[in-house]
């Protein structure tokens, strides 16, 4: 009874998406420790084409569960759903975790309602107090972290990217194919006409070395696209603050923090940014934090290895010319 915990294995372009490996690292210390097999769900309508994904090969988990159909080769929302929807209800397992991904984030609250049970979203940590799951998240505007747990099962919940870092197994997982019944239904409402691929190539600010990251203090659009311009010159990633996002400086992806993504790079750089806990809760885990802002009482400049006190658009400006 409830003796398995499910992940769902997002694919994109034929590799397993880097999210779903994340929360492989919280689901397995919490199946070690209710003694629970995990299992990485993954559904595809060829597999072979997976088969060779050396992060695949590494996967933190006991088992890959494969459901293999030529109706999965797009995604599908209705279909997808209603896939794992009869792998839980034929497996009855303890829980169901998907990564805050597009994908995660579709399918969770649409599995969720087709099984009548509750759904926790963007959990950042997972802890055990008497053998129940406690999903801790931000709540009120991101200024508390609620502790929750799940009166129905399974449990379900998705977790926030770049909350975890991505631990491998010394061993490959087995691999396992998952039949669903015969008369199962393969339609679907949703035709997909034509594939077009995005000119905008998915960011690695979860996973990045070095993080360029600006706030309000930069005054403007213009500037902030400079961060850009350093990133690339210095092999990283540019991320951002909530109310930089919400000005539509930037996309919503990039946001450090409590309801974006976390990130432990080797080298952060914030740029007129104050250090709300909002913020610096996805960032704190940096390895080396510089800070450049005009307030020397800002929480940021406070927690940084170094902290320039100055306008952060000149010293941005001085930055780049210097570099190149």
């Amino acid at each position: 009874m409830h003796n398995l915990i499910i992940a769902f294995g997002e694919v994109y372009q034929n590799k397993i998406n880097p999210a779903s490996l994340e929360i492989l690292t919280p689901l397995w210390e919490i199946s070690r420790a209710l003694q629970k097999g995990l299992s990485l769900l993954i559904l595809t309508d060829n597999f072979s084409k997976l088969d060779e994904d050396i992060d695949l090969k590494k996967a933190l988990c006991d088992e890959i569960l494969v459901v293999e159909n030529r109706e999965l080769a797009e995604f599908k929302d209705d279909l997808y759903s209603k896939v794992i929807s009869s792998v839980i209800t034929h497996l009855n397992p303890y829980g169901v975790f998907f990564p805050a991904t597009l994908q995660g984030m579709a399918l969770a609250p649409r599995v969720a309602g087709e099984l009548g049970v509750g759904l926790c979203a963007h959990v950042n940590a997972l802890e055990l107090e008497d053998d129940k799951l406690i999903m801790i998240r931000p709540t009120y505007g991101d200024n508390i972290m609620a502790k929750l747990f799940s009166k129905s099962f399974p449990i379900m919940a998705t977790l926030s990217l770049g909350a975890f870092s991505i631990r491998e197994k010394g061993e490959k997982p087995i691999i396992k194919k998952f039949d669903l019944p015969e008369d199962f239904d393969w339609s679907s409402k949703i035709r997909v006409k034509k594939l077009k691929a995005t000119k905008k190539e998915m960011n690695r600010l979860s996973v990045a070395k070095v993080v360029v990251a600006g706030g309000l203090g930069l005054k403007s659009r213009e500037n902030f696209q400079k961060l850009f311009d350093l990133a690339e010159a210095l092999g990283g990633e540019v991320g951002a603050t909530r109310p930089v996002c919400h000005a539509g400086w930037v996309e919503e992806d990039r946001m450090i923090g409590v309801s974006g993504v976390s990130v432990k790079p080797k080298l952060y750089l914030g740029f007129g940014i104050s250090g709300a806990i909002q913020h610096t809760v996805g960032m704190e885990n940096s390895e080396f934090i510089i800070a450049i802002n005009t307030d020397e009482g800002a929480p940021l400049i406070k927690m940084a290895h170094i902290s320039l006190i100055g306008d952060a658009e000149k010293i941005l400006d001085y930055l780049l010319k210097r570099l190149k």
